[in-house]
């Protein structure tokens, strides 16, 4: 499962949606903010809510929890890094792998065998991840860079770093939903 948000969904432009949604993008239409809660794997949509860009991700997120479910592991991207709703989606039961933003500082609590370390936020036990990421498009061209990943899947043995790296790479099937619905389903029409 992941949380994403898209901010660039425009709506016709006309003074409801403009009392609603405030400002206006740079091509004249109101944009509204659209969060889900999607299946990675089918790209299956299970929730859905909209509104103002200035509510912001997590809030919206939030809105979703009730859909999570103890057998699920949830994927998002440094966005939704806030001890609020890492403790809101702990509380869920729900497993976790996101994104942290890169001037965040962990306590070292455990160094683990996987070069992984135990550590704390927000009152939680998480596990954290560095790592670099290189990606190849299909052009050629190379991105890298360094992710700073966190997790409650605390068993290194279990699950090993080098896993959770690769798997945290299936949240861009959530980009590829937003794609869709963007570009296909909609063939780029407001």
């Amino acid at each position: 499962m992941s949380f994403d948000g898209c901010s660039s969904q425009k709506v016709p432009d006309s003074g409801r949606n403009r009392a609603w949604l405030g400002r206006t993008s740079h091509h004249g239409y109101p944009t509204l903010e659209l969060m889900t809660l999607v299946e990675t794997g089918t790209r299956a949509l299970l929730g859905a809510v909209f509104g103002p860009t200035a509510e912001g991700e997590t809030s919206y997120a939030s809105r979703l929890l009730h859909l999570l479910r103890p057998d699920m592991l949830v994927l998002w991207d440094k966005g939704f890094d806030g001890n609020d709703f890492l403790a809101s989606v702990t509380a869920t039961r729900a497993q976790f792998l996101g994104r942290l933003r890169s001037n965040r500082r962990t306590p070292v609590l455990t160094r683990l065998a996987d070069g992984s370390y135990l550590s704390v936020i927000a009152a939680e036990k998480v596990r954290v991840i560095d790592a670099n990421i290189t990606v190849t498009c299909a052009d050629g061209t190379v991105f890298t860079g360094s992710y700073r990943l966190v997790t409650t899947l605390t068993d290194a043995g279990r699950y090993p770093a080098a896993v959770l790296v690769g798997l945290y790479h299936q949240r861009w099937e959530h980009e590829s939903a937003y794609y869709a619905l963007r570009h296909t389903i909609m063939n780029g029409r407001v």
